[in-house]
């Protein structure tokens, strides 16, 4: 059985990776949810130590889930208020040069997302950064890794910041207000750096011109929702600086944006991206099963005995594992074991660091890479994402590593 329970584990993980398939084209939700059955179905079927069905209902981390729902609720109101395009508005009157809206892009889709998620930033902001590439003249592809790999690497600011950061904060007991401390010098730095290196890498491309598209997002202000979604978005923030459940935070921000959008209700909750939801759940699931087979905890013992139990094996199996099965569930089949590191509470800090700044190394670390180059309907093949991402990756990493007290 067990054999059996990790080789579903392994089709499911590559129907995922492999975006779409031939013999079963169904895409990266459904395929997750189609994993997570088949794995419990079988656990069910052959009983203890495997997972069942009121385990599997039960791994589901929905303290997470509800966190990440309530701030998409609240981005969403936020796009519909025409927060995100009075901001690319601005940005093209404000910022004239190609290099600056880089620049603006990856800082801002950063400092945005460790307030609102960065799969939701993903989300509401490639269209219209695309847009404003499209007005400046410029190649899209840049703005494009700008929005991806700020939001990720902005993300790690805050225990709101990403779907990862979200899970630590449950599992570690770290404080919002205390990890914010610890890392808010290390992840500005990474940011800075990763917008630095996404200007040297694309310097040719910046000065390439692209066919000229005046068309604008006129979205009109509405001036009583983005007041609400804004006042909405900095409580929650503030409430979890005092110590609140970081997810009862998140939903109370999401039902007083529900509240003033009024009639527009549904078409907020319509702009919520369920499928990473659903995703995310069936992530949780499978995972679980996977756990149960024993194969997670053999292969942190072989990396430990090469590596030593220290902070190189945890760095060298989050970021490794990250692009294997994803940072959300590698933080699940890993948590006994940062759990035994002497100093848990750093352990969990250098975790969520870590896995946050992984994502950029390759298009499948992060399910906001796959987002934005969805949304844009773009081509950016594995190795051409790697050439830029591991040299991000690797630099962001080492400068918010040195910073980290």
């Amino acid at each position: 059985m067990r054999v059996a329970l990790l080789v579903a584990f392994g089709l499911s993980y590559l129907g995922i990776t492999a975006r779409r398939l031939r013999w079963l084209p169904v895409g990266r939700p459904a395929m997750a949810l189609i994993g997570a059955t088949v794995c419990v179905a079988l656990g069910a079927w052959a009983g203890a130590p495997f997972l069942g069905v009121d385990e599997a209902l039960h791994a589901i981390e929905l303290h997470t889930v509800s966190l990440l729902l309530g701030m998409m609720i609240v981005a969403a109101g936020l796009g519909e208020a025409g927060f995100f395009a009075w901001a690319t508005r601005w940005l093209s009157t404000k910022v004239t040069s190609r290099a600056g809206l880089l620049w603006a892009v990856t800082l801002g889709c950063g400092v945005l997302s460790a307030a609102l998620v960065n799969d939701a930033v993903c989300l509401l902001a490639t269209p219209l950064v695309v847009q404003l590439a499209k007005t400046a003249r410029a190649q899209v592809k840049p703005f494009l890794f700008a929005v991806a790999m700020g939001s990720n690497a902005g993300s790690g600011l805050t225990l709101a910041g990403n779907p990862q950061n979200m899970l630590v904060g449950r599992l570690s007991g770290l404080s919002y207000r205390g990890y914010l401390a610890d890392v808010a010098l290390p992840v500005l730095a990474a940011l800075v750096v990763t917008a630095g290196l996404l200007h040297l890498f694309f310097r040719e491309a910046l000065r390439l011109d692209a066919p000229v598209d005046d068309a604008r997002d006129e979205t009109p202000i509405a001036r009583p929702l983005l007041v609400v979604g804004v006042v909405a978005l900095l409580g929650s923030v503030v409430a979890n600086l005092l110590g609140a459940p970081m997810a009862l935070s998140a939903l109370v921000a999401g039902a007083l944006t529900l509240i003033a959008s009024g009639a527009r209700a549904e078409r907020l909750l319509a702009a919520v991206d369920w499928s990473v939801l659903l995703f995310f759940s069936g992530l949780f699931v499978l995972v679980a099963s996977l756990q149960r087979t024993g194969f997670p905890a053999e292969w942190v013992a072989s990396t430990e005995a090469a590596l030593g139990h220290g902070a190189l094996a945890l760095t060298a199996v989050l970021g490794g594992g990250s692009q294997i099965v994803s940072n959300v569930p590698l933080i699940l089949l890993l948590e006994p074991w940062i759990r035994s590191f002497p100093d848990a509470g750093h352990a969990w800090t250098v975790t969520a660091l870590v896995s946050t700044l992984a994502g950029n190394l390759t298009v499948l670390g992060s399910v906001a890479n796959i987002i934005v180059l969805e949304r844009a309907k773009a081509r950016v093949g594995f190795v051409e994402y790697a050439k830029i991402g591991v040299p991000v990756t690797l630099a962001s990493t080492a400068v918010a590593l040195l910073l980290l007290r």
